[in-house]
């Protein structure tokens, strides 16, 4: 399992020179791309998959507060710092994935290679998913083919740009092609411990490229019921993920340490329990945390410097105690308690910076899965509408979810202050979640049913508020939400709506950049699926 992060810098330093975005003076010199073995590029794919520094550092100043998954009490690190890292890790991918599949189709067996086919889809249109939700219109079905221009000609240098309702499209169609053609004939090539991923389980890869169908159609839903439909109404009929499939980049299982995650942290990290998440967990303001009904609340988020349970305003009012201490100080990885005096308010656990080994990075869980599902029969995309199946799709969700939350902290080798007692939630635990006043699903009114799935799967998506952020704006702001001194919400949160476009694409693609969009670059420009 160790491969993984050997073979992401080989094929990196070889991937360097065959993509950065069909950027023609890196590209130019480069007409046999990489020397690396068809299994060693599969595993670079996979290794790609990991959030890179910028994007983990954006989450924590920015995604966490426009998704109101958490609060900031400070300016931090800068929103646009994440776009060059991630348009880079996209296109050196697909560089890759483009040679695999140049070497798949001149191969004396292809159909041998169908499962790596579907499988290099899948990963891709999940990367492609998260791409297009950052920055919308891209260059897509054209890119990455610079490494080939011994074959394909100079032309392939510079990509034309697909819009996001053509992006989206194509992903479904992959999508669908995956789940329709992977095997498990023994006739299939065997990508053996490079297939780091699943470990050569086809059936995991079959649920997982189906359920990223049925979250992806669902999601774009509203602008395209047509495409919606039969994918969502195909998907429901195939395999899913199950309530413990949680995929994600599990370090403890691939021998890696993701460092990234703790310097996030490190780097002028102001993370708090905000108040929007906090009316969600707990039935009071008491500071000794007897209010608390949701058993996540303490593993997402501690007490602050004295022992408090202290939510920080959402959308703070003139006035508000201004907040300070150390939080995140390494220093606390042996002496726990010191927060630093002036630490108010409850901030996010410190065990997400400090347990780089086992907590992992989730793609797609099986309870998003089941919220997804509940939306499904809460609405009637594609099925009657059910309050009934949406009801028992609800609660699983949150039953998964406690189960996947509790899980990971208790598996954590350096989580001691606050860790569960037991890996799974209990029996009592889930009833008083499930029946809890705001949770209590509301069968009779499915407008407010739709709320709570939106609430529940947003905070399953903690750690992923990339995703939570797409579902604030797929949906129309359904989210939860605080209501109190919204000025101060949309004046520095609410008008970012997409990361703007590198400066190298703007000089190397600028041709392109301004065909598809008209020269402008702005965070306030909404995406295609925003409502």
């Amino acid at each position: 399992m160790k491969y993984i992060s050997k073979i992401f810098i080989i094929t990196l330093l070889v991937s360097a020179a065959s993509c950065k975005n069909d950027f023609e003076e890196i590209n130019a010199p480069w007409d046999k791309p990489s020397s690396a073995s068809t299994p060693e590029m599969f595993n670079a794919v996979v290794s790609s998959l990991p959030l890179t520094g910028g994007e983990q550092s954006v989450m924590n100043a920015w995604l966490y507060p426009i998704t109101q998954q958490a609060a900031i009490t400070s300016g931090s690190y800068p929103f646009d710092n994440a776009k060059g890292a991630l348009w880079e890790n996209y296109y050196y991918t697909l560089a890759n994935v483009r040679v695999l599949e140049d070497r798949i189709a001149k191969s004396s067996d292809a159909a041998s290679m169908t499962n790596m086919s579907a499988m290099l889809k899948t990963i891709m249109a999940y990367k492609s998913f998260k791409m297009t939700n950052y920055f919308g219109s891209m260059p897509y079905k054209d890119a990455g083919y610079a490494a080939l221009a011994a074959d394909k000609g100079t032309g392939v240098y510079k990509a034309a740009y697909n819009s996001q309702q053509e992006i989206y499209t194509n992903i479904l169609t992959e999508l669908k092609w995956a789940v329709d053609n992977l095997s498990t004939s023994s006739t299939q090539y065997n990508l053996a411990k490079y297939e780091t991923l699943f470990n050569g389980d086809v059936n995991m890869w079959i649920k997982f490229a189906n359920s990223l169908r049925l979250y992806v159609a669902v999601t774009v839903y509203e602008k395209d019921q047509t495409l919606a439909r039969t994918h969502i109404t195909e998907a429901l009929a195939k395999p899913l993920l199950g309530d413990a499939d949680n995929v994600g980049i599990w370090p403890s299982k691939l021998g890696l340490s993701l460092q990234w995650r703790e310097w996030s942290f490190s780097a002028n990290c102001y993370l708090r329990m905000g108040s929007t998440m906090w009316g969600l967990m707990s039935s009071s303001n008491a500071k000794d945390g007897s209010g608390i009904f949701d058993p996540r609340a303490k593993i997402f988020y501690e007490p602050n410097n004295a022992g408090e349970w202290v939510a920080y305003p959402q959308n703070p009012a003139t006035g508000t105690q201004t907040e300070g201490g150390t939080p995140y100080d390494k220093k606390r990885y042996t002496a726990w308690a010191d927060k630093g005096a002036t630490n108010f308010y409850s901030p996010v656990n410190l065990y997400f910076e400090q347990d780089l080994t086992t907590i992992p990075e989730l793609i797609l869980t099986g309870a998003q899965v089941h919220f997804i599902k509940a939306e499904v029969y809460n609405r009637g995309l594609g099925v009657t509408a059910s309050p009934a199946t949406a009801k028992a799709e609800y609660e699983a969700g949150i039953k998964a979810s406690l189960n996947m939350w509790k899980g990971i902290a208790f598996a954590s080798g350096v989580w001691t202050v606050g860790k569960p007692a037991s890996a799974t939630a209990t029996d009592a635990e889930v009833t008083k979640l499930i029946t809890a006043p705001g949770v209590a699903f509301d069968a009779a009114n499915a407008d407010n049913a739709l709320k709570q799935i939106y609430a529940q799967l947003w905070i399953d998506q903690f750690r992923q508020p990339f995703d939570a952020w797409t579902l604030l704006r797929r949906t129309g702001g359904k989210t939860p939400m605080s209501t109190v001194n919204t000025q101060y919400y949309t004046s520095n949160f609410g008008t970012y709506n997409r990361f703007v476009y590198p400066d190298d694409e703007l000089s190397y693609n600028a041709d392109n950049f301004k065909t598809a969009t008209g020269g402008t670059n702005l965070n306030s420009t909404k995406l295609w699926i925003t409502k």
